[in-house]
Order: C-alpha cells, then structure tokens, then sequence
C-alpha cells in the first residue's frame, strides 16, 4: 500500500513538475490569425459580432480522482482572477470549468478534463477566450495578459483555434457566392473544397500566409468559411476560422 502511495505521489510530482515547466518559457503568442481576419472582415463592410480564441493541451495522467483534484487545485492557485464551477463527473469522466470576464471586458473560460486511459487517467485543459466586439486597441492591451495565460496553462507552441463572426444586411445567392470568392482572394488563399445551397455556403482552403494548418486527406487546409443567409429580407452571417471553425455556423 505504501509503495502503490509511492508510485502515485511520484506520477503527480512529475505531472506538476512538468505543468510548472511550461511557464518557465516564454513563447510567442502569434496573433497574425485574428488580425488578418478581423481585417478583412472590416474591408468587406462586414459588422463583427464575436470573435474567440481556443487553445487546447493535454496535461499528462493522473492515478485516481484524488490525483485530479491535486491537479485542478494547483491550477485554481495559479488562476485566482477564475471563478471555478464544482467538478462533474460523468462515467468516470472528469470536468470542472473555471471563468471570468475580466477588466477588458473579454470572457475567459478554463475547462480541465479527465477520462479513463489504461487504468490511469489522461487530463488534458482548454482555455478560451471570447469578446462580442473588436477592437484591435483592447486586444493589444490584454494580449501580453493572454500571452501569460497561454504559457501558463497550455504551455509551449499550442495551436490557437481563431474563429469570428460578423453579419451583412441582407442578399441574394449570388451575391453570397461572390463575398465568399472575395473573401477567399482578400486571404491569398485557394479553395479546397465547398458546399454551396440555397442559403448556405461553406468552404475550405489554404493560404501560404499563416503557419499553422492541417492535413484533410488530400491537402492541407488552415481557412474556414461559412455563409448561411436567413431568407429574404433575412441577414447573412458570416463565420471564418482558422485552422477549422471551432463554433456552430
């Protein structure tokens, strides 16, 4: 029993050693993303209405549900500005979200997992970030805050889920098809693939412009489109994200 609370102490040790690794580098947050697309966005008269940022990383493993609360325990005193919801467990499934809207007006949100994994537990954390308005002035000032947050919980060179939403007054199926040719060439970008209905376009493409992508089966693609038109008289929304929309659309 003794040497099994051993073996269990020293997984969490190293766990925390390796979590508290991660905030002794200092990596670059790369924001060119949302930049280029709150850009764009705004050249093509298009009225932003949220945009969000999600990051996701895994933790590493924990021994039991003892070991997790040890774990989110150290992220809570690490994230005080973080009002943290109670832990929901659901078929051995582990969750508990933390958040906040903090001075610039911007919603924070922490969600650290757990799930069975070869009779251990693999915990991985999400940190998102959203705001209902843009403004590139708000950003710079919070971005070094976000740069902290970022090294802090998911540690060095995560992938960032950009994604933003805005609304055009109303148009017709046509017009839809040409925003979205638009849209794709203000990106320097190349179609990979499309879904054109009625009210609904979707598109994939690339664009040598941004670093992160991934791999479809045939190409790589880093740029998401969506068009959705509620009818006539209707408004049009209009979702772009990188590398994949990461929200309804």
């Amino acid at each position: 029993m003794k040497k099994k609370f051993m073996i269990m102490n020293l997984s969490l040790v190293i766990l925390l050693a390796c979590f508290s690794g991660a905030e002794a580098k200092q990596p670059v947050i790369n924001d060119t993303e949302l930049i280029d697309i709150t850009r764009v966005m705004k050249a093509s008269e298009i009225a932003i209405q949220e945009w969000s940022l999600y990051g996701k990383s895994k933790i590493g493993f924990v021994s039991d549900f003892s070991g997790y609360v040890l774990l989110v325990e150290s992220l809570q005193a690490k994230t005080p500005d973080l009002r943290w919801d109670r832990v929901v467990e659901t078929d051995e499934h582990w969750e508990v979200q933390g958040y906040t809207k903090n001075a610039y007006g911007l919603t924070e949100k922490v969600t650290v997992f757990a799930y069975p994994h070869k009779k251990q537990y693999k915990t991985y954390i999400i940190y998102e970030l959203e705001g209902k308005t843009w403004s590139q002035k708000v950003w710079e000032a919070f971005k070094p805050s976000y740069s902290d947050k970022v090294r802090l919980l998911l540690g060095n060179n995560p992938t960032i889920y950009t994604c933003v939403i805005g609304g055009m007054d109303d148009m017709m199926g046509i017009v839809l098809r040409n925003l979205a040719k638009q849209l794709v060439q203000s990106f320097d970008a190349t179609i990979i693939e499309s879904l054109n209905e009625e009210t609904f376009l979707s598109l994939s493409a690339y664009t040598d412009e941004w670093k992160h992508s991934i791999r479809t089966k045939q190409h790589d693609m880093n740029l998401q489109i969506g068009l959705r038109n509620d009818g006539i008289g209707g408004k049009t929304t209009i979702t772009i994200g990188t590398p994949i929309i990461t929200t309804e659309y």
